[in-house]
Order: structure tokens, then sequence, then C-alpha cells
């Protein structure tokens, strides 16, 4: 039985990436994960390599197997798009985010770069990660620091408290950065572009 999106539709490989237009969504560090092609169908899965355990998508993958679900290789900062998407997904990201200020300025920049006007950043992670947490954003957005003040801005549309019983944590199983360990999220921001 196929993996399916929100909408009960089989979730999809898009080959022509970045090109397809029609793909709208991207979700960076994807890892072992299919979140962004559930919950934001028409969007391309990338991840800095393919995980060791690779199996192949396929129709048959079922959900309670450990296959990978990417569209391709891809770095957030180093990667050239000629294009912009609607929203960017960022599960539990590491070595990326907005930790300290110059980390915040380069991040914001890029995240400014690939989105479109009114563009969203959707953020899973855990509380204790200072790459993508709410408490490391406030400082960031607090800043007035004139070399730290990203040429793109930013505001925080919502911010959620994620328990364990959170439909995310039911429905998703997420992992730290060598793609081993369990993680379980406990925070969720959006962040929209002005």
């Amino acid at each position: 039985m196929p993996i399916v999106d929100k909408f009960g539709n089989p979730i999809q490989y898009h080959e022509n990436f970045p090109h397809d237009l029609n793909i709208v969504n991207i979700e960076f560090g994807a890892g072992r994960n299919n979140f962004g092609k559930r919950e934001y169908p028409s969007c391309y899965l990338t991840d800095l390599s393919y995980p060791k355990m690779l199996s192949y998508f396929n129709e048959y993958n079922d959900e309670n197997s450990d296959y990978h679900y990417l569209d391709n290789i891809c770095n957030f900062y180093d990667s050239s798009f000629d294009r912009q998407f609607q929203n960017i997904i960022l599960c539990n990201p590491y070595n990326y985010g907005f930790k300290k200020l110059w980390d915040g300025k380069k991040f914001f920049d890029r995240a400014g770069e690939l989105l479109n006007e009114q563009g969203e950043l959707h953020i899973i992670g855990k509380s204790s990660n200072y790459w993508c947490n709410k408490e490391s954003f406030d400082k960031f957005s607090k800043n007035e620091i004139g070399t730290y003040i990203s040429k793109y801005q930013f505001e925080l549309l919502s911010f959620e408290n994620l328990n364990e019983e959170h439909e995310i944590n039911q429905n998703y199983t997420f992992y730290t950065s060598e793609l081993r360990q369990r993680t379980i999220p406990n925070e969720r921001l959006i962040i929209k572009k002005l």
C-alpha cells in the first residue's frame, strides 16, 4: 500500500529537480523522513546525501518501512536555484539555522532568496537545538547590530509547543542529524517572509 499525503494521494517522486514550477515546496535535511511530501504536497525532499540504509522509492513502500523519499541531493547554502518556493520545511536542522547572530544572517539571507513574497519557513525541532529553537529566533529578531541584520525581513507567524502526543509526533518519526537516534520535537515555528 502506498504512503499517502494529507489529502489521501500517494506521495510522488519528482524527477525534474528543481525545475518543475508545479512543485512549490521544498524540505531541506529530510534524511529518512517523508514529512514534507505528506504535509506539504508538491514538495521536493532533499538532503546532503542519501542515507546509508538507502532503499529505493517505489509505490509499494508502506508506512512502517525505513525507505528514503529524497528527490535529490542538495545543500541549503550552496545549491543554486533559478526559482523560488512557497514554503521551506526544516525538521530539526543542524549546522544551519539561527544559532548565533552571524548564522541567523546567513540563514535568513539564503531563505529570503529561496522564498517567494509572503513565503513561509516551517521549522519543527527541539528546544535544545539552538540552530532552530524559538529562543535563538527571538535573539536574532531583536538584534540591532547592522552587520547581523538580514537583507530580508521575517516575522514569527506562529509558535506551537509540541508534546509526545501531538499529531506530528504520533504520525512521524524524526531523527538526529546522524539518522540513527530518534528525537521527539517539542517546538514548531512558522516564520513568514515580509
